[in-house]
């Protein structure tokens, strides 16, 4: 039986064949994913123009300091990118046009990269989120709000490298990253879509029903390659039609969403038959919580939430955690801070939440047989 791998691992494994010997499989969409975290907008020379190799951009990164610049990447990206710039089968791999948008106005973080796999054949790799706090408030809009404009731009992007680079194209992307490349997939465009084989999506949420049936989601829906852990959370956000694999993660709960936790057998994910309870626990809670507020009542609770965050004075989660006593001072004065009717709207969002898992708890212990043995309704108040 051949053993477990993890990412790292599979470069190191497979990291001296070249695709043109061993074909793009899942594992190196992965891979490609997580290389689109990287912040190439802090490069003495960032790649936003024409192509330069993997492997020049992984040692730029080990030696200029740019993974180190906030906090935002993790710290297994240093070994990524030592690990890519050792590797055949990475390294040699140009890319290029990366364009990168930071807007607080618009509260969007986008970013993306084109990797050349072959000659004619060509990757869009888009980022998901990063721990801004302007990232994290983007993430929540999504959850009332289509499309917004990191949506729109990654189907400007498709468009826009579409018409510089020939030949065939392949999106992927990780969390927020992979709901982009199914909207750039379904929102590209005819001629583009016409060169697209895949989509490959790692735990990105879904969308709204409208996009669902709409002829351009329609069009690519059967070239969605979407992977969820067995915990997953942020993947079964929303909605979608396409068919998730399930894949065995090393770490626990909410950690599961690091790919960097989740188990390869060769060149394929371990795959499982279903996610946890856990997850479908939480996926009703969720849902059922949005579902019964309105568009209204969500955006206030996301912008009022947002305010709280942005009155920190912190860019980044990480920032709030390292300085976590004034960050909770500041918390406590923003609320105290409110208007009686936003305090009040926001207390009944909150209420509502926990009604919603209360019934979500309900649920799953009947379908255990073990309700009866709770002593109280988590729905009552």
């Amino acid at each position: 039986m051949e053993n477990i791998l993890n990412m790292l691992d599979y470069i190191a494994w497979r990291g001296d064949l070249p695709l043109s010997a061993d074909g793009f499989n899942e594992a190196d969409g992965a891979v490609l994913a997580r290389f689109a975290y990287i912040p190439f907008e802090y490069f003495q020379a960032p790649p936003t123009r024409g192509l330069v190799t993997v492997r020049a951009l992984a040692e730029q990164s080990l030696t200029d300091g740019s993974l180190d610049r906030d906090g935002r990447w993790k710290l297994r990206d240093r070994e990524l990118m030592a690990a890519l710039a050792g590797s055949r089968r990475f390294g040699d791999l140009e890319a290029g046009w990366y364009f990168n948008r930071f807007d607080q106005v618009l509260q969007t973080q986008f970013s993306a990269i084109t990797v050349k796999l072959a000659p004619d054949v060509h990757l869009l790799a888009f980022r998901g989120t990063d721990n801004t706090i302007v990232g994290w408030k983007e993430d929540l809009n999504m959850s009332y709000l289509c499309p917004i404009p990191g949506q729109k731009t990654a189907a400007a992007y498709a468009r826009a490298v579409a018409e510089r680079v020939d030949g065939r194209l392949l999106f992927c992307g990780h969390s927020k990253g992979g709901n982009l490349a199914v909207y750039a997939g379904a929102f590209c465009g005819e001629p583009v879509q016409a060169r697209l084989d895949a989509i490959y999506n790692y735990d990105g949420p879904g969308f709204f029903d409208d996009i669902l049936e709409s002829p351009g989601y329609r069009a690519v829906c059967g070239r969605i390659h979407t992977f969820i852990p067995q915990f997953s959370v942020v993947g079964m956000l929303l909605g979608r039609e396409d068919s998730s694999a399930v894949v065995h993660s090393g770490e626990n709960g909410l950690h599961q969403h690091d790919m960097y936790s989740w188990e390869l057998r060769g060149p394929r994910f371990v795959k499982l038959g279903t996610v946890t309870g856990g997850s479908k626990f939480v996926d009703s809670a969720l849902k059922g919580w949005i579902a019964e507020m309105t568009p209204e009542q969500f955006e206030l609770f996301a912008d009022t939430i947002y305010k709280i965050m942005e009155d920190t004075n912190a860019r980044t989660l990480h920032q709030m955690r390292e300085n976590l006593g004034g960050t909770i001072r500041s918390i406590a004065h923003s609320v105290g801070e409110m208007d009686e009717s936003t305090r009040r709207a926001v207390i009944e969002c909150v209420k509502l939440l926990i009604v919603n898992a209360g019934r979500g708890m309900k649920e799953e212990l009947m379908e255990r047989g073990s309700y009866e043995k709770i002593p109280f309704s988590a729905e009552k108040s």
